[in-house]
């Protein structure tokens, strides 16, 4: 059956060559495959870091191993917290050549999301329309938040304006917190097992709340780990949410209402049943696409988790490939 893996990672070698001269957050050291975002998180692992810079012949080697038909690239953080933005502007643009070149040579087997230079609203809008234009990606990967600011500031709201003007998917990815309340305690409160997805849950709601969807009613945005805490949460944040008043926020309908046309949930990084099956029943088969969160996931587990879905042929479909092609246009 065909499959196509909404988020797999990968870095440029010149990106991270970039990074290995920096003494400043974000910073490479090679020798120990080790990059540091914080005092809380890095990433220190011959495994991931090896994984995210192999050549398109590795990676390929790897998907067809676990039945992986297309992955839709994206860069891991660090270009969005460079301090230059002219140079944030150059690194970006390099990162997705380097992207589209794959692309190229393998026909039919990857897509990708745009890096954005961020630091610059016009150029990023700019990178964005080339990418989606010029380059065919799908859309745009935006982290959780930029180091210290966050893509609900409505200083980034014309990068999503542009997003929708373009058509192009938004896939809103986590990382390491900047509140105070998730720092300060190391990886178990700031990292992937908590924090992670608490500051993806608040920036998610802060953009519905600011009116993202409404000004863009044919946005589409994606989120990871089968939809952070709202699958959960969905049922109650309606029946108390109807009570409320909305001033100062500007959403004109409940935040239940945008997952039920503008956002997308991937199983990256969740691979626990009795989640995936509350998922589908909050938000239906047709929101839930397949994602592997690769190399920060293992292949193998996330291979596994599939395999033992109890789903009829049509779900599975929908899961795999069909939501894909009919939801975001993309055609194998």
């Amino acid at each position: 059956m065909k499959k196509i893996d909404f988020e797999a990672h990968c870095y440029s070698p010149a990106l991270l060559k970039y990074f290995e001269n920096r003494t400043q957050y974000p910073y490479y050291k090679s020798k120990d495959y080790a990059l540091f975002f914080s005092d809380d998180f890095s990433i220190k692992s011959d495994y991931k870091m090896t994984h995210l810079i192999e050549s398109c012949e590795e990676r390929l080697a790897v998907m067809d191993k676990f039945g992986v038909t297309m992955q839709i690239l994206s860069c891991s953080p660090g270009i969005e917290l460079m301090d230059d933005p002219a140079q944030a502007i150059e690194v970006a643009r390099e990162v997705n050549d380097w992207m589209y070149s794959s692309t190229q040579k393998h026909p039919g087997r990857f897509r990708a999301f745009a890096a954005l230079p961020v630091q610059d609203t016009a150029a990023a809008c700019a990178e964005l329309e080339r990418c989606v234009k010029k380059l065919g990606f799908l859309g745009w990967l935006t982290f959780s938040n930029f180091g210290s600011t966050y893509p609900d500031d409505d200083r980034y709201a014309p990068i999503f304006d542009k997003a929708g003007e373009l058509g192009a998917t938004v896939y809103l990815h986590p990382t390491q917190p900047c509140d105070s309340r998730l720092t300060g305690l190391g990886a178990q409160l700031a990292a992937a097992s908590f924090g992670f997805g608490i500051d993806t849950s608040v920036t998610l709601m802060r953009l519905i709340l600011k009116g993202t969807f409404d000004r863009n009613p044919n946005l589409k945005m994606v989120v990871g780990h089968l939809g952070e805490i709202f699958p959960f949460i969905l049922k109650r944040m309606a029946e108390r949410g109807k009570n409320y008043k909305r001033p100062p926020a500007v959403n004109k309908e409940l935040p239940s209402e945008y997952f039920k046309k503008n956002i997308w949930v991937t199983t990256s990084g969740q691979y626990c049943h009795s989640a995936f099956h509350c998922t589908r029943e909050v938000l239906g088969m047709d929101r839930i696409l397949i994602g592997s969160d690769y190399p920060y996931e293992f292949p193998e587990e996330c291979h596994d988790f599939e395999r033992e879905l109890v789903l009829s042929k049509i779900d599975k479909e929908k899961l795999f490939f069909r939501n894909a092609e009919e939801f975001f246009g993309i055609k194998l």
